[in-house]
């Protein structure tokens, strides 16, 4: 009987120590955003790559690297945190996540603002020489070359671990390194780093419309005006659209670790609104709801609903789309996560909309990760979307609110249908189809996740016979 029992206990502890399942976790709500790419600007996230100025507004997670060629800067956004980036640098971020950000600097230089006392408790910076650790809000810079590593203060109190030194506002400690823990202190310098810095400097972190940790907020009023609406609250109108422009329609997609497909937009304020928020038309004119205030949103890859041949993967010019069509989630309508999460980051991303949802929107499956690198070219061209009428159409609640009753083209229906298939996306040449031409031959609308081939036979009839997706 002890054996027994030696044994249960053994098989009970095994069973405790196991990792929970995928389908457990919970991905990060806190991302950053690279909210400046020149030439120079090169980022790496798993087996993704994007650099030049189609690095703008990728996100940021554990295990991004961002590397700058030198007379090349960068600046990245983490909520209401800045992180002025110099040339010649590599920047590491450790750890990006809901609890804490460790940043790994290798060489360059870099200028950390930080602006509540929750990022500053939560941010480190590690150096080869030694590790800095943020004890108020301030403006902190550090500088890694020649085997020296250099903490700088220009506002706030710092800590430098391990040498058991206080670094003060206006202050610069020089670390020379090796067993001894030798340095150096002096003052602070004003360089062209530091002014350049101090010209794109984050004003106060008012969060008048939406909170500040909302990553890529800072960019909106420059590109838009705020108003109150009677029917969905505080709204936000972009400025200077070109012609038939509608959300989701210039960037791309790319595949970013834990979440998967995801869109990069590339306006520049084109971050907040893409993974936050709704949107819908209000006077004609294509509006994005931030909704009910939430202190730290939630971040998705893309609030859309997928249309056309589900599991599929169609090609264009710009890149690979996951499926054929999309179109913006309208106000109310709830985001179902197609990666691996938990309840609470399902109603983290929905916080602040969707409180009474009658039904939930199709996502695409979860297609396998790319055989090669999600390589980002500078090169944008217009995707296509629904037309803007049309893209209210997603939830009942937006099409209530459509100015016109949308017009469909001949060839897309709505369909009932069963959840998406999660098996591996068709494979197509890159290039050889645009996303108009495929989603025109193949695309068929699914508001709730329908395949094509549940029709009924009397649709079959009026439609003849089935075309593949490569015949003419």
């Amino acid at each position: 009987m002890s054996c027994f029992l030696r044994l249960l206990g053994l098989c009970i502890a095994l069973f405790t120590a196991l990792p929970l399942p995928a389908a457990e976790a919970e991905p990060p709500g806190r991302v950053g955003r690279i909210s400046l790419a020149g030439a120079g600007t090169q980022l790496r996230i798993g087996d993704s790559l994007a650099s030049g100025e189609a690095a703008l507004n990728w996100p940021l997670t554990t295990g991004a690297l961002i590397e700058t060629s030198v007379g090349a800067r960068s600046e990245v956004r983490i909520g209401s945190m800045a992180l002025h980036i110099d040339g010649g640098t590599a920047l590491e971020f450790a750890d990006l996540d809901d609890a804490r950000i460790r940043l790994r600097l290798h060489r360059g230089s870099i200028m950390i603002l930080l602006q509540i006392p929750e990022h500053a408790a939560e941010t480190t910076l590690e150096t080869p020489e030694g590790s800095l650790r943020f004890e108020t809000p301030g403006t902190y810079r550090a500088d890694v070359a020649g085997g020296t590593t250099t903490f700088s203060a220009y506002r706030g109190r710092a800590f430098i671990e391990a040498f058991g030194l206080t670094v003060h506002a206006g202050e610069r400690i020089l670390l020379l390194g090796g067993p001894d823990r030798r340095y150096l202190p002096g003052q602070a310098t004003a360089d062209a780093l530091r002014q350049w810095s101090l010209a794109r400097e984050p004003g106060p972190a008012l969060g008048q419309h939406v909170s500040p940790e909302m990553t890529g907020q800072e960019a909106l009023d420059r590109h838009g005006t705020w108003l109150e609406t009677a029917e969905y609250g505080t709204a936000w109108f972009p400025q200077y659209l070109p012609a038939g422009w509608a959300p989701y329609s210039m960037g791309r997609w790319a595949w970013v670790p834990p979440w998967g497909w995801t869109w990069v937009d590339q306006a520049p304020w084109g971050f907040a609104p893409f993974h936050y928020g709704r949107w819908a038309i209000i006077g004609g004119r294509w509006a994005w709801l931030p909704g009910t205030y939430v202190a730290r949103p939630v971040y998705a890859p893309a609030l859309v609903a997928w249309l056309g041949e589900p599991g599929w993967r169609t090609s264009f010019s710009a890149g690979m789309a996951p499926a054929a069509r999309w179109q913006p989630l309208g106000p109310r309508d709830a985001y179902r996560p197609h990666y691996h999460n938990n309840p609470r980051h399902g109603h983290g991303v929905n916080a602040g909309h969707a409180s009474h949802v009658v039904r939930s929107i199709p996502t695409p499956p979860p297609a396998p990760e790319p055989l090669r690198p999600q390589v980002a070219h500078p090169r944008h061209e217009l995707v296509k979307v629904a037309p803007p009428r049309q893209a209210v159409m997603v939830g009942g609640e937006a099409q209530r609110h459509a100015t016109e009753p949308p017009r469909r083209p001949a060839d897309t229906r709505p369909a009932p249908a069963p959840t998406m298939p999660a098996q591996p996306p068709r494979r197509h040449e890159a290039g050889t189809e645009t996303g108009r031409e495929h989603a025109a031959r193949n695309g068929r609308m699914r508001h709730d996740g329908a395949a094509n081939g549940q029709r009924e036979p009397q649709r079959k009839e009026q439609m003849g016979p089935r075309r593949g997706p490569h015949d003419r």
